[in-house]
């Protein structure tokens, strides 16, 4: 009987396999079937963090497709990667060495024909991170701050006729309760007076910040989930202040520009800028996770802070068949006081490889591994979809 039971079951999973995990084009693994044609399906994506701001650490992403029937059918007939889904759902957790953990729960919706567009995230984060820069002084040795409490940020876009363009409004939350780590004592004889000071005036509080914003994007890319070619810039500014719940009042603002050029079958380059920045007048006033900073792939989150922080990447794309693809990447990034300080600001560079495969041919949704060597360290990370 346990026999007859097992055989059973072999022959379903190999029928599964068959049926809704591989390409009858080619025969590889293809989740295709699995995304479009089964009543409710989703995309597991393990995550290894080896961030180093965090430590190594586990997690899992459930990616969740929410297409129309019609939409649906056109996939079944064909390679309809340009096709939106009229919604994408995202649940996540995740946990690291370092005591950190988290979890997170997203939204995607395209609607009306994609002339609106929508986007929400809501995390519960428990993070012990490293900070080197405490009211615009930069300490040699971090601090390890942990942040713990509610975020939430969504975004609502509508497309202007028929044009690229698309203009909007973001929304923002966030509530922390900032303390040190476990086995951090303050005051350190190490530290300069006036970083104790800072620490000390902001270590035990709970601060709200909320802030709405504005937005401005162009999006020509042929695929916004894994982009072959095509533009996306967006500008937005948002503000927080005591009127709409903010215990802290400032402006931050972001300058994005994404390329990416299909030179040929076989050869993709993608460059990316970005500008943030944030108007401030008294950064002894501002937490010390506010400020932005260096993000780029190989570079310890909040590693290098500023008000003002530029970035730009550059990643060649080989694909060497239909399914395999292999990337080169290198970056650098500058953070300052200001805007005027930054040509002087310490580079942080990096650069690395990795790989893609092709794992939804339908969405054109590609997952693989990259590492990343940065100032310090050597990071790698798992990819699913576009690299930003």
């Amino acid at each position: 009987m346990a026999v007859a039971v097992c055989g059973l079951w072999g022959s379903a999973q190999a029928g599964f396999m068959e049926d809704y995990m591989t390409d009858p084009e080619d025969g590889m693994p293809d989740a295709s079937r699995f995304l479009s044609e089964l009543p409710l399906s989703f995309m597991p994506v393990p995550v290894v963090i080896t961030e180093p701001a965090v430590g190594n650490g586990l997690g899992v992403v459930g990616v969740f497709f929410h297409e129309s029937e019609e939409q649906k059918q056109q996939r079944v007939e064909g390679n309809a990667s340009a096709i939106l889904p009229n919604n994408i759902s995202v649940l996540g957790l995740a946990a690291t060495e370092n005591g950190t953990r988290g979890a997170a729960a997203g939204h995607l919706g395209f609607w009306r024909n994609d002339t609106i567009r929508y986007r929400g995230f809501a995390l519960v984060p428990d993070l012990n991170l490293d900070f080197y820069t405490f009211g615009g002084r930069t300490i040699d040795r971090p601090i390890e701050l942990n942040l713990k409490g509610p975020a939430a940020i969504q975004e609502l876009k509508f497309r202007l006729a028929d044009s690229p363009w698309m203009m909007g409004v973001r929304q923002t939350y966030r509530q922390v309760e900032l303390d040190l780590a476990e086995n951090v004592q303050l005051p350190n004889p190490r530290l300069e007076q006036a970083v104790n000071r800072f620490l000390e005036n902001h270590l035990g509080e709970t601060t709200r910040t909320s802030g709405l914003g504005v937005l401005a994007e162009y999006d020509s890319r042929d695929n916004p989930m894994a982009p072959q070619s095509g533009l996306y810039y967006t500008a937005n500014y948002v503000w927080y202040g005591d009127s709409i719940g903010s215990d802290v009042d400032y402006g931050s603002y972001t300058l994005e520009g994404l390329n990416y050029w299909n030179v040929n079958e076989h050869f993709n380059f993608a460059l990316r800028m970005q500008y943030d920045g944030i108007d401030a007048g008294d950064s002894a006033r501002l937490p010390p996770y506010i400020s932005p900073y260096v993000d780029l792939r190989g570079v310890p989150a909040v590693r290098y802070q500023g008000k003002s922080v530029a970035v730009a990447e550059v990643e060649a794309t080989w694909k060497a068949t239909m399914r395999w693809r292999f990337n080169f990447f290198a970056g650098g990034g500058r953070a300052a006081e200001n805007i005027g300080e930054l040509s002087d600001a310490e580079v942080a560079n990096s650069y690395g490889a990795g790989f893609r495969y092709l794992m939804a041919r339908r969405y054109g949704m590609t997952m693989g591994i990259d590492v990343a060597r940065g100032p310090e360290d050597t990071a790698w990370y798992i990819q699913a979809g576009s690299s930003w």
